[in-house]
């Protein structure tokens, strides 16, 4: 039989850190499930730089065109301003690649992403969001995905790209959305609360 010699204090570490697990297991929690900030279109374009490159969730209206899907966010028109330049209240949806770490493909993306989409659970949400669709309209409808979330500004439009850089004016379709989100995962379908089921037409809200 071989005996080791343990470090004490390690374990006396150890032993306190479960103690305190047991008492106050929020403070244990590690995992970045539980540290994502979900956040509407208005909260992320209002705190950009604050979130710049880093893994969020955005819960949001979204419409989606042959060009492309986009968070819309219709409280905040105007909340997004660089240069001069007034922004859409919009963040664009964009799909990871398994190389854009190495910046090798999808150049439009300057985080190093390790993660691919998880289609699994876009398709668990299909059947609530069927479910939803036949008592609401799209534009009453919010829906919840996790991925890094992106702004655009003049220090950061140049991205190395191969054995050079490309310089980027916006994401999305026509460079058109002041931020982007690397899409994770698919999370939630909800309805957006007091939400009117028709546009008031300009002769109708007179």
């Amino acid at each position: 039989m071989v005996f080791r010699k343990h470090n004490w204090s390690s374990v006396i570490c150890l032993i306190v850190g479960f103690a305190l697990c047991i008492g106050f297991p929020a403070r244990c929690w590690s995992g970045d499930a539980a540290s994502i900030p979900t956040l509407s279109v208005c909260e992320a374009l209002s705190h950009a730089s604050e979130y710049d490159g880093k893994m969020v969730r955005i819960r949001d209206r979204v419409v989606g065109t042959d060009e492309g899907t986009w968070f819309v966010g219709e409280e905040c028109p105007g909340v997004f301003v660089t240069q001069g330049k007034v922004w859409p209240s919009t963040i664009a949806w964009t799909m990871p690649d398994s190389n854009c770490a190495k910046h090798s493909c999808a150049p439009f993306i300057r985080s190093a992403v390790d993660f691919k989409f998880d289609w699994e659970s876009r398709k668990r949400l299909e059947k609530k969001w069927l479910e939803i669709r036949k008592r609401l309209p799209d534009r009453c409808i919010a829906v919840t995905y996790t991925g890094i979330f992106e702004a655009w500004s003049k220090a950061n439009s140049r991205i190395p790209h191969r054995d050079g850089w490309i310089e980027i004016s916006g994401y999305g379709h026509l460079n058109g959305a002041p931020a982007q989100l690397v899409l994770k995962s698919a999370d939630d379908v909800s309805a957006v609360p007091r939400c009117r089921k028709k546009w008031k037409t300009p002769t109708q809200s007179k």
